[in-house]
């Protein structure tokens, strides 16, 4: 995207009769593309262009990482005003704009140069090589507010955290990990989930990237926190924060064609099959798993007496051919009903095969 925003101001500069060139803060020559170099004022006053060494310069607003310099003739002033509202016009069309969460907002997608980002993060004080987690943050039932005013106002961060707007209903906060690491990123997550319940009534899932030692590395961490949320939110209802590096079983799944999970899906959950066993009793497995296979402790999580939580494991060993007491089968079991929510995530249908 940058490089076809800098070719279309090539092309409106290459109409003028008067050379104008757009330059990095080192001097360097952007637009048109020279190996020259120039000597930039020390100070650039909001608004003004300032005279050195036979030229104009100007510095972008909005875009303090650019200057603008023609050699200083009579009406070069209006000339690089108009120049510069050009280029402001090309970059909106783009969707480019000169404040701070645009310019992490492209971060976020690649699409932002090395040179703008070290402008960025010198213009606004973003100290670089502080290892940060990327968390996407959904919220759904917002009215009339943003999903950023609704995050900054009961966020707690650091100096050093950012929180990045990606849309109406999606906000990035990129999280300073130094103290913590990883592990605290999941406290504060469901912490946050927390307190926009209980405080302001806002349901909000949660995905979680890894933790990435760079600034420039941060889309990484963007990316994983996307597919956390997409992956977790079709295998696992509850609680809604999902981590990346905890999906690993679910990132497979989500992996296998369609047509062959629910092939295999088919095998145990047949139509016939599936009347037989309830949510019920499909929680009831889920819980037995969840308590490594322990009779007393899943009997204690589900609010039931043991004998009860026994005759629900035998009748889905009749159902499925498959006792749960015993770690081969359950795993089976595991593996086969995490593959039925893929299936049906992806909205498949397909009949068991020998």
């Amino acid at each position: 995207m940058l490089e076809d925003i800098r070719s279309r101001i090539g092309e409106e500069f290459g109409r003028l009769t008067q050379q104008v060139t757009l330059l990095d803060r080192q001097g360097r020559c952007l637009v048109p593309e020279l190996p020259d170099v120039f000597l930039l004022p020390d100070h650039f006053p909001a608004g003004v262009p300032v005279t050195k060494s036979g030229y104009l310069f100007y510095l972008l607003p909005g875009f303090e990482s650019q200057v603008l310099a023609v050699r200083d003739k009579p009406g070069a002033k209006d000339i690089l005003l108009l120049c510069a509202s050009l280029i402001q016009a090309v970059r909106a069309m783009h969707g480019v704009t000169g404040d701070l969460n645009n310019a992490l907002k492209r971060l976020l997608t690649g699409e932002i140069s090395d040179q703008e980002l070290e402008a960025v993060m010198t213009d606004h004080g973003i100290r670089d090589g502080v290892p940060r987690c990327a968390a996407l943050i959904c919220i759904q039932g917002l009215q009339g507010q943003s999903v950023w005013d609704a995050l900054h106002d009961v966020l707690p961060m650091k100096e050093t955290d950012l929180l990045i707007s990606i849309d109406s209903r999606n906000a990035v906060l990129a999280r300073d990990t130094a103290e913590g690491g990883g592990d605290e990123m999941l406290e504060y997550a469901l912490a946050l989930q927390d307190t926009l319940q209980n405080e302001l009534g806002l349901q909000a899932q949660i995905g979680i990237g890894g933790t990435v030692e760079t600034l420039r590395e941060l889309g990484g961490s963007f990316r994983q926190a996307r597919r956390a949320l997409e992956i977790g939110s079709a295998f696992r209802s509850d609680p809604q924060v999902y981590e990346y590096g905890k999906l690993i079983l679910e990132r497979f799944l989500s992996e296998i064609p369609a047509d062959t999970a629910a092939r295999y899906t088919a095998l145990l959950f047949s139509p016939d099959k599936a009347k037989q066993l309830s949510n019920e009793m499909l929680d009831t497995a889920e819980a037995f798993i969840r308590n490594d296979l322990s009779l007393t402790d899943a009997s204690r999580e589900l609010y039931i007496h043991r004998n009860t939580l026994v005759y629900r494991l035998d009748k889905i060993s009749r159902v499925c051919g498959l006792d749960l007491r015993h770690f081969r089968d359950a795993m089976t079991f595991k593996l086969l009903l995490e593959m039925r929510k893929r299936v049906k995530a992806a909205g498949a249908v397909f009949s068991a095969q020998p």
